[in-house]
């Protein structure tokens, strides 16, 4: 590991903040004389001390031998690994070329952009904005925090499904629910602030997931509901709190819009009939439902195993109609509504979100009258990848990506074809992902350690400054600094109200009225926490007592997706494929595969390269029961082959034996490709769980959504040759 250079050479000490997802952790560097040292930063209001596993690698993918320092251009066939090391001035000058060649015979709209958080995606969304290009584009727009996000808002005007909790937050809570999310490998900071209140006070825990996740063993409480199967539970946990009164009668009536509608539709989900749909026991829907109902204040928290179960926008509106009905809601130890520190955003014009692909198919995603419009605008990735392939509506034929797209988006190799199509392929990276591989041009970026930027997150009240620790080893650059010269090479940078990276981050807090250089030595801006905004106008644009919803108030029955033409209560389907709606196929096909989980070490396939976060989870894994794995005479640590319906390609796991599995459900987690590997097809492909998910736009009436958590599958012992 080479040795690093500070920033400051006066400097012994420094603090910034963690990239390496999105709880944003703090972090102090020290120059000590055993060298350089890392641990939590106990001033940080978000994580006020913790530092994961991934936190403490932070030197470790700094330093990284095989870390990509200097830009890269493909020689050969794509995919070859044939590359030549090229200049920054050759890099910027042959990508401007071409992008403004492809853009002169196809038009701006060929051009898509992708990033996503904890990366800086307003500079993303400035560049898309300066050459007018329609289609920013992330992969996970359809299966992440997008839906999400659109799911409350539409229910309440506000993000409140994903409390972004502090210490001080859990210790109010009585009842904490885990529904579909693991915070201590998704959101450590989250899990260690809750473990804390938890042993404070007498909490009850309750967690809601097909697998026994570390979690249930401290759970009062622990739901193991068929995979796909959440919203009827949840309306089931709603029909026993109306049936039984339990409902909060004065804030359900003050501060919610169709209760009447709402407690004629669960009328149809008992817990009887939820209990036959969900494999949960009747016994335990109600008095799970009691808990949430009378132990208050109740905090629920959701994440992507709702989302990327089926019919997502409805299966995250049952929970929020959960906590509505039940009072839950912006008070503190509920699910409380913190509101960020006002910073500068790009705003896409609606000429250019007019075009963007999936607009005209899913206008609440995607498009000018999207909902995300005005905070994280994006192309559905569905049809951003069928237009690389087909052409249609428009081509597309350039993408810039820092995202590692071939193993995190459905479909990798229909993806990969679809990239094979393209002029020009961009990626800005710390390593060679799959990704980078297939690239035309690598450029190399910054660690967080070497990087100056605005940081925060839509649920929090909170934003930070990370701040340069030590000069960027090699030739790597900030993302922003090499699209401000790409744009300043195109001659469009006067068409954004800053010039230079410097001025991009003063232009971002001006709201503030702050310099990055005040930001920085401030370290942090906190929104105070206040109960009840919705009482005291603090969440309607107009200043008035409510919520910003069309109607001023909660929408149980929602006005927006009435209007839409979508289903303005939640209604439970059952989706294909299932284990009822195709009995023939589970016959051969017979576990439901959940996939797209992670572990702690590993965000993103970030970590995938580092010796120290590789020895905490070194192999893929599939999780089965020991009665399944008996069955199909297979042992721990085995080597197995998964398939799924309708494709011929297999992915290789190693078995992981998990008591307390249902014995038809098998997990397979995500973002795993194995770098060490030099054939490409076990390097890329062998531990993809994507190459066996489908990339359709078919799952979610609104947001077209994904069924990668409820896939049929088989599994057999892998025959020495495979």
């Amino acid at each position: 590991m080479e040795d690093f250079i500070w920033a400051d050479p006066t400097c012994d000490e420094a603090r910034t903040i963690c990239k390496l997802c999105l709880n944003y952790c703090g972090i102090i560097v020290s120059n000590t004389n055993d060298g350089i040292k890392i641990k939590g930063d106990d001033r940080n209001p978000q994580s006020r001390g913790f530092l994961c596993p991934k936190g403490r690698a932070a030197l470790d993918i700094a330093g990284n031998p095989d870390r990509i320092l200097y830009p890269l251009k493909r020689l050969g066939d794509r995919g070859s690994q044939r590359w030549e090391r090229i200049s920054w001035r050759e890099a910027i000058g042959e990508i401007s070329s071409k992008l403004q060649t492809i853009m002169s015979e196809y038009g701006a709209e060929s051009v898509c952009l992708q990033s996503l958080p904890p990366k800086d995606f307003i500079i993303w969304l400035a560049f898309a904005k300066a050459i007018g290009a329609p289609n920013y584009f992330r992969h996970d727009h359809h299966v992440c925090f997008t839906p999400q996000f659109i799911a409350d808002i539409l229910t309440f005007g506000n993000l409140v499904t994903y409390p972004n909790f502090t210490e001080e937050d859990a210790e109010k809570t009585k009842t904490i629910v885990h529904w579909g999310v693991n915070t201590p490998e998704t959101n450590p900071a989250i899990a260690s602030a809750l473990d804390k209140a938890r042993k404070k006070s007498l909490t009850k825990i309750v967690v809601i997931d097909p697998r026994p996740i570390g979690l249930t063993e401290k759970a009062d409480i622990w739901i193991r509901p068929r995979p796909g199967t959440d919203m009827a539970l949840a309306l089931g946990m709603m029909n026993v709190i109306i049936k039984e009164k339990l409902y909060d009668t004065k804030f359900v009536k003050e501060w919610t819009h169709g209760f009447d509608k709402l407690m004629k539709h669960i009328e149809e989900y008992t817990p009887a009939k939820v209990a036959e749909i969900t494999w949960v026991k009747e016994k335990t829907i109600t008095e799970t439902a009691r808990l949430i109902a009378t132990n208050k204040p109740t905090a629920i928290f959701t994440f992507m195993g709702l989302i990327m179960g089926g019919n997502s926008i409805n299966t995250v509106r049952s929970l929020g109609l959960l906590l509505a009905i039940t009072g839950n809601i912006d008070i503190a130890g509920s699910n409380f509504i913190k509101v960020p520190p006002k910073t500068e955003r790009i705003i896409l014009p609606e000429e250019l979100l007019s075009k963007q692909l999936g607009a005209d198919q899913f206008p609440l995603l995607s498009g000018s009258d999207a909902i995300p419009a005005r905070f994280l605008p994006s192309a559905h990735p569905f049809h951003v990848v069928n237009a690389m392939r087909t052409g249609k509506p428009y081509p597309v034929k350039a993408l810039f990506t820092d995202a590692n797209v071939l193993t995190a988006l459905e479909d990798s190799k229909r993806t990969l074809e679809a990239f094979r199509n393209l002029e020009l392929l961009v990626t800005f990276e710390l390593f060679m992902t799959p990704t980078a591989e297939f690239s035309d041009y690598i450029l190399p970026v910054v660690w967080f350690l070497e990087s100056n930027s605005v940081v925060g997150v839509s649920s929090s009240n909170f934003i930070g400054a990370r701040k340069m620790i030590f000069q960027p080893r090699g030739e790597a650059k900030e993302e922003g600094e090499v699209l401000i010269d790409i744009m300043r090479e195109l001659g469009v940078l006067d068409k954004l109200p800053f010039s230079n990276y410097k001025e991009y981050l003063d232009w971002r807090l001006k709201p503030l009225g702050l310099t990055f250089e005040d930001f920085a030595q401030r370290g942090y801006v906190v929104n105070p926490n206040i109960d009840g905004k919705y009482e005291k106008g603090l969440l309607r644009t107009d200043g008035k007592p409510g919520f910003n919803t069309p109607s001023g108030k909660i929408e149980l029955y929602s006005t927006i997706l009435e209007k839409y033409g979508y289903d303005p209560l939640p209604v439970y389907k059952e989706l294909v494929p299932s284990p009822y709606s195709t009995p023939d196929i589970f016959k051969d096909y017979p576990f439901i595969l959940i996939t797209g989980t992670r572990s702690l070490p590993i965000y993103h396939g970030l970590g995938l390269q580092i010796p120290n976060l590789r020895k905490l989870h070194p192999k893929p894994i599939v999780e089965i029961s020991p009665s399944a794995a008996e069955k199909l005479s297979i042992r721990e640590g085995d080597r197995v082959a998964i398939e799924v319906p309708g494709k011929k390609e297999k992915v290789y796991r190693n078995v992981h034996i998990v008591k307390a599995m249902h014995d038809n459900v098998v997990c397979a987690e995500g973002h795993w490709y194995l770098p060490e590997e030099n054939q490409q097809q076990k390097r890329v492909w062998d531990a993809n769980i994507n190459v066996l998910t489908s990339l359709r736009d078919d799952y979610d009436p609104i947001v077209g959504g994904s069924g990668c958590r409820r896939l049929l599958c088989r599994i057999n012992k892998a025959r020495n040759s495979e």
